[in-house]
């Protein structure tokens, strides 16, 4: 049992590395993971649990470089806005705090529901496929006409169309590889925007206050993990439905506007999401994620006594994480607040822009760009930054709707 409990904490160390640095990914990791396995002639169940444990820990401090720095993964993007509010007044250690408990409140919540739902995944799964692009219809609507007025219905409509013009080109265009393509996206329309923002309104990092106390009922939290666990496990069902477009789904039809309640619900998703994709492969033999692919790889007939061993690891890695995350969010901000903030904004946006280059090149920085730019755009309209997500949830209209390879032939891409 020791082995498997020094190899859980190799992988949390894995994924405190990726988790920190912006554009690093688990994915990014997996075929250096599967020829150190070789080379240190381990296990497949040593193998599966190094994973499970990287995959996990990586969630829980994904949030840290999104809500400090504003460099989002896929699964945190929309983490930007309502964390830098939060880190604005002086409630950074809350914000993180907030993410933390949306993510072990959902590990348990997404268990519990798996196990008395498992009976019906099947069924949930063909039943659902053929509708979700009329309820990714059903959300754009929502978002297009929660802004009321005429004019700002106008201009969140365009930014909506625009954003998912854009995301159309840039997810099937052949100039990046697909698991690098999202970091410049999402960074510029979220992340970049904000930092330009901030620097422009000579904005500084205020002290930061590490008091216990959460600005939110026990009711809102409660409801914020259901609903995160929830529609976690809906994407891990449905594939080209990401974390974000779930996101903004729960945000608009669940009534998750409030920041605090956000940052719970959105924690809840990616936890809930990774959790069902690793017992996909024992429920339904279907993978949903890069790293349950390589598990389902390595070990082709998953038992139930697999499942327990990777469920195991993932609730003592997360336990770790979560106290991790919290340590860690209270130390950053003693070193931010030091700093000039618009020195330490310029950095921030040249570190960006830098590794934006390594990882994707000069096309990598003129997605950045063009991105930065709507996100930009959307505030000089004066409309929510979140309808720049129309560049995931268009793609994904076209997709379930058949409509795909007809926009692309049109396109000539």
């Amino acid at each position: 049992m020791l082995d498997f409990v020094l190899i859980s904490i190799l992988g949390l160390s894995l994924g405190l590395f990726l988790g920190l640095m912006p554009s690093m990914h688990i994915n990014t990791l997996l075929p250096l993971l599967l020829s150190l396995s070789t080379f240190f002639n381990l296990s497949s169940h040593h193998l599966a649990v190094l994973i499970v444990s990287t995959a996990m820990s990586e969630i829980f401090f994904n949030f840290i470089p999104s809500i400090f720095i504003g460099a989002p993964e896929e699964g945190t993007a929309l983490s930007v806005l309502p964390g830098h509010k939060l880190l604005l007044e002086g409630r950074g250690y809350e914000a993180i705090k907030l993410t933390v408990i949306g993510s072990i409140g959902s590990l348990i919540f997404t268990l519990f529901l798996i196990t008395f739902l498992s009976p019906f995944f099947t069924f949930f799964y063909k039943l659902t496929r053929s509708y979700i692009h009329f309820a990714i219809i059903a959300v754009i609507a929502f978002m297009i006409f929660s802004e009321r007025k005429l004019k700002k219905i106008i201009f969140s409509a365009s930014i909506i169309l625009l954003s998912g013009f854009f995301g159309v080109l840039v997810l099937n265009s052949q100039f990046l590889p697909s698991q690098h393509v999202l970091f410049p996206v999402l960074t510029g329309m979220f992340g970049m925007s904000t930092l330009i923002i901030s620097f422009c309104e000579n904005s500084k990092i205020p002290e930061q206050e590490e008091d216990f106390l959460l600005k939110i009922s026990t009711k809102e939290i409660l409801k914020s993990i259901f609903l995160g666990s929830v529609a976690g496990i809906i994407v891990g069902f449905l594939p080209a439905v990401g974390i974000s477009e779930a996101a903004v789904m729960v945000q608009y039809l669940g009534g998750r506007g409030d920041a605090r309640s956000f940052l719970v619900t959105l924690s809840g998703i990616n936890v809930g999401n990774e959790v069902f994709s690793l017992i996909s492969l024992y429920l339904v033999s279907n993978p949903r994620s890069g790293s349950s692919v390589v598990i389902q790889r390595i070990l082709t007939e998953l038992s139930f006594y697999d499942v327990l061993l990777l469920v195991g690891a993932i609730c003592f890695v997360s336990g770790i994480s979560a106290l991790f995350t919290l340590y860690l969010s209270k130390q950053i901000p003693k070193f931010l607040v030091k700093l000039d903030y618009k020195t330490l904004t310029l950095s921030i946006i040249t570190f960006i822009c830098g590794m934006v280059f390594i990882w994707t090149g000069i096309i990598g920085l003129i997605i950045l760009s063009i991105s930065t730019a709507i996100g930009l755009l959307c505030v000089h309209l004066e409309v929510r930054r979140s309808h720049c997500m129309g560049v995931l949830l268009i793609p994904s209209i076209l997709f379930f709707a058949g409509l795909n390879s007809s926009i692309l032939s049109a396109l000539r891409i």
